[in-house]
């Protein structure tokens, strides 16, 4: 077996180790890292781009504000925690920077097979939307697990609900490898078949019940339109089709339709209240009526204000929150784990510098991706990856813990392969 199919093989596995649970990803992430090394040692070197430094400069600044932030606590008593846990969890987090220059360095040297990458990880979302729709309709999945959850089913994953996330992010390497790699002269068959892959990845996150990454994938596929002329004639065709499909399915099956329209009204609910804020009205949302993201956005940036410049530390958010300063009525006064929101976490745990380091990673990522996608040569190959990591990082969206192993590894993967991608593009 070539180095080649090793190293592709070690990447691919990625989605299925989502599936397999925590422990395997982070072995998977382990091994990567390893294989990364292996090359190094093997005399492989990489030309440090603007966007490297910044990375380097992110994670140096994470052990800074650990080590600061930990003192503070530990010997002076500024907080209960007296304890090594912010440290600990910012040393353990610098497997992400080791992760991200051990796949720049495979996908710099042309170390990944892309045909086999798309085939497996499109395969992988397929597999897990017809596990979905098959437990939507029998109760149980292909392996015999029931939802614990109320509307919401879970699939392989069995107890977590994050299969319509799954699918969500690793479905656009369905489509994009299907046009990239089958071959099918017949226009008609062609986008039969991309309507019926597009049909089962909808109707999968919606049985799913994760009404955040419904929103996310149909953002990601409006993001495909405009930009990519030659798909155009398709995209119009098959979202109409199942467009007409999608409403039937609501009109149909009251409890999904109650469970959306939830969601529309919690949506509703928030947007009201920050443009009531820019405004500068008094109008405050009754407690009662408020949902329950938006108690967590505003712990976030309350959370912050208690530490602007360089935040608590990693993970701090937890210790932090119960101390921030309440004023109003309307806000709930216990906390979460987190804010649900990538980028209030960011601010609450590294401040108002830590967020300017990622946004300049993130914003340059995109800039540099989006010149190269103009590159016909790569521009199906970078496609998938670049939407997806927008989709991701898109700032106005609830989601997990940004600092979590399942959602570290795909942004650190996704970054790695477009700051690859885009640069070698340049170069050559």
């Amino acid at each position: 077996m070539s180095k080649q199919n090793i190293l592709t093989g070690l990447i691919s596995f990625i989605p299925l180790s989502y599936i397999l649970g925590n422990f395997i990803l982070n072995l998977n992430v382990f091994i990567i890292i390893l294989a990364g090394f292996f090359l190094y040692n093997k005399g492989e070197r990489l030309k440090f781009n603007i966007v490297d430094k910044l990375m380097i400069f992110a994670f140096l600044y994470i052990i800074m504000t650990g080590l600061w932030n930990t003192t503070e606590s530990y010997f002076f008593g500024y907080t209960q925690n007296k304890d090594l846990t912010i440290i600990y969890k910012s040393l353990l987090f610098l497997r992400y920077i080791f992760l991200y220059f051990a796949i720049r360095l495979i996908t710099d040297k042309e170390q990944i097979n892309y045909k086999f990458l798309f085939y497996l990880f499109g395969l992988l979302s397929l597999f897990v939307s017809i596990d979905i729709i098959f437990q939507f309709f029998n109760g149980k999945d292909l392996f015999g697990f029931t939802s614990p959850l109320t509307n919401k089913l879970t699939g392989p994953f069995n107890t977590e609900a994050i299969a319509g996330g799954f699918i969500q992010k690793f479905s656009f390497f369905l489509f994009f490898g299907f046009m990239l790699l089958i071959k099918i002269n017949d226009t008609r068959i062609k986008i039969l078949i991309l309507t019926l892959l597009f049909l089962v990845t909808i109707l999968s996150i919606i049985f799913s019940g994760n009404r955040m990454s419904l929103l996310l994938f149909l953002f990601g596929i409006f993001l495909v339109f405009l930009n990519t002329n030659t798909l155009k004639k398709y995209i119009l065709h098959i979202f109409l089709t199942v467009l007409i499909i999608v409403t039937l399915v609501f009109s149909v099956n009251e409890p999904i339709k109650t469970y959306y329209k939830g969601f529309y009204q919690a949506s509703k609910n928030i947007l009201s209240s920050y443009y009531n804020e820019l405004l500068g009205s008094d109008n405050d949302i009754p407690y009662e009526n408020k949902h329950t993201y938006l108690h967590e956005f505003e712990s976030g940036f309350s959370t912050w204000q208690l530490n602007k410049y360089i935040g608590g530390g990693l993970k701090s958010f937890r210790y932090n929150c119960p101390k921030r300063k309440i004023e109003s009525i309307n806000v709930r006064t216990t906390c979460n784990i987190h804010p649900h929101n990538y980028y209030l976490e960011i601010l609450s745990d590294l401040g108002a510098v830590g967020l300017i380091l990622f946004l300049s990673i993130i914003i340059l990522s995109i800039k540099k991706s989006f010149i190269a996608l103009k590159n016909e040569k790569i521009k199906y190959i970078l496609s998938p990856f670049f939407y997806v990591f927008i989709v991701e990082v898109f700032p106005i969206r609830a989601s997990g813990s940004f600092f979590t192993t399942n959602n570290a590894t795909i942004i650190f993967l996704l970054l790695a392969i477009i700051i690859s991608l885009s640069y070698k593009t340049k170069k050559n």
